[in-house]
């Protein structure tokens, strides 16, 4: 083989293993990075005689006493709860699973929680009714006085 030839084909091979490299390192940014630092939001919808609890939890009994507590707001119809969330160790933290699991059981149709890492928001059909103020305390108590939980008013 000529060595002109050997370089180009030295220097493509070079090219195609650093090409290669970027790609798994921005997949790698894009897959651990990212979601491991801000942590999936933690989201709970009541709607359809239903209960979605979506999102990520830190262990399996945080998970099954939010289950549990949108079981029996459901009058233990089990199978109205579909159950999406996943078990990672480093989800944002729910500082009291039971008090969450008494706001699942007071919700109502339509609310809507989202938990992000700092912040949230419970949506409601009224701001200042005695069930919106026992949720808005239920709130603190289960995330805890570090996140800043809002209720906002439904569309």
């Amino acid at each position: 083989m000529e060595p002109s030839r050997r370089l180009h084909l030295r220097a493509a091979l070079i090219a195609s293993a650093a090409a290669c490299l970027i790609v798994l390192a921005v997949a790698w940014h894009f897959t651990t990075g990212n979601s491991q630092a801000a942590g999936a939001p933690l989201e709970i919808r009541w709607h359809g005689n239903g209960i979605i609890l979506q999102g990520e939890v830190r262990d399996a009994a945080t998970q099954r006493v939010l289950a549990e507590g949108a079981a029996s707001r459901l009058g233990g119809e089990a199978d109205q709860v579909v159950d999406w969330l996943d078990i990672v160790p480093t989800a944002l933290p729910v500082a009291d699973a039971s008090a969450l699991a008494e706001l699942i059981r007071l919700g109502q149709e339509g609310w809507h929680l989202q938990r992000r890492p700092k912040d949230g928001w419970l949506a409601v059909q009224s701001l200042t009714d005695e069930r919106s103020a026992k949720a808005r305390t239920l709130l603190r108590t289960a995330f805890g006085p570090g996140v800043s939980m809002e209720l906002v008013a439904l569309p």
